[in-house]
């Protein structure tokens, strides 16, 4: 696990941590297990994203889908892609995943699927995240097309005790950001 908070900020390795948490978490939820998965095959092997300088959740879903995934402790990571380029054992994988699904862009839509298993979702970077500490965040969304988007893990959802509904996320920056590594914000 990262202990810089925002190490995969500056790496440009979230879309691959925010994978490979989804699958855990999934994992653990059927087998009550706790697995780490690597971070650094997704950044050196999937050839459709481009490694630390950005990619897709959906490539990373459709790789592990086809390879598997090997565990941190067999392939770890170095917060760069390989200079040697993809390395994983082709004989095992820690794990493989069936596919996935999208869920509909609604509120009604995201809380059906978090009832039942964490989502990814792609927050509006914006001033001030990388500082939060805690409490419920309150912003508005941008109109229109940003390239500030930073993939998050929706694991849950809630209302505080001044009734404010919140959804929680899982945040790829580390143990030492928000809520012990989770965030909540304003649904």
């Amino acid at each position: 696990s990262l202990t810089t908070p925002n190490l995969a900020f500056v790496t440009g390795s979230c879309w691959a941590m925010v994978a490979a948490a989804s699958v855990e978490a999934l994992h653990y939820m059927k087998t009550l297990k706790s697995i780490s998965l690597s971070v650094q095959e997704l950044i050196d092997c999937d050839t459709e994203s481009h490694g630390c300088q950005g990619g897709h959740e959906e490539n990373a879903f459709r790789y592990i889908s086809k390879n598997g995934l090997s565990s941190e402790s067999d392939y770890p990571y170095m917060a760069r892609r390989s200079k040697s380029g993809c390395k994983r054992n082709k004989t095992a994988a820690a794990i493989r995943i069936s596919g996935f699904r999208f869920v509909k862009p609604t509120e009604h839509a995201l809380e059906k699927a978090v009832a039942k298993r964490p989502v990814v979702v792609t927050l509006q970077f914006f001033d001030g995240l990388e500082e939060y500490k805690g409490g419920i965040l309150d912003i508005k969304a941008v109109n229109g097309k940003t390239d500030c988007l930073h993939p998050a893990l929706i694991v849950g959802y809630g209302t505080d005790s001044n009734g404010i509904k919140y959804w929680r996320f899982k945040n790829s920056w580390g143990p030492n950001w928000g809520e012990k590594g989770f965030g909540r914000i304003r649904r």
